[in-house]
């Protein structure tokens, strides 16, 4: 247990969520300042249109007025699109972010 607490930390510390945004989301307009911002197209329903996905820049939170779809952190963000449990989207970050 004290691994993967180890993990989490580790995650949350190496991973800004500014970058993570970028990476995962092409059509999110350049990030200007912190806070909640424009994500572009939410990945979480067929998105025509840009302004309802929203993002925050310093806690990674997310949320969408179009479906609803919302979450606390970037692990939410993977587990909710990828369908994944917690450990396995936590697994998946330090694999691709090589943490």
């Amino acid at each position: 247990m004290k691994a993967f607490a180890q993990s989490l930390q580790n995650v949350k510390a190496y991973i800004c969520p500014v970058d993570f945004y970028r990476s995962e989301l092409p059509a999110m307009p350049p990030p200007r300042g912190s806070g909640w911002r424009d994500g572009g197209l939410c990945p979480f329903h067929s998105d025509k249109q840009t302004g309802s996905f929203r993002v925050n820049l310093e806690t990674g939170a997310f949320l969408c007025f179009s479906c609803g779809s919302k979450g606390g952190d970037i692990i939410a963000f993977i587990q909710q699109r990828d369908g994944l449990s917690f450990p396995d989207a936590l697994q998946k970050l330090i694999d691709e972010w090589g943490i």
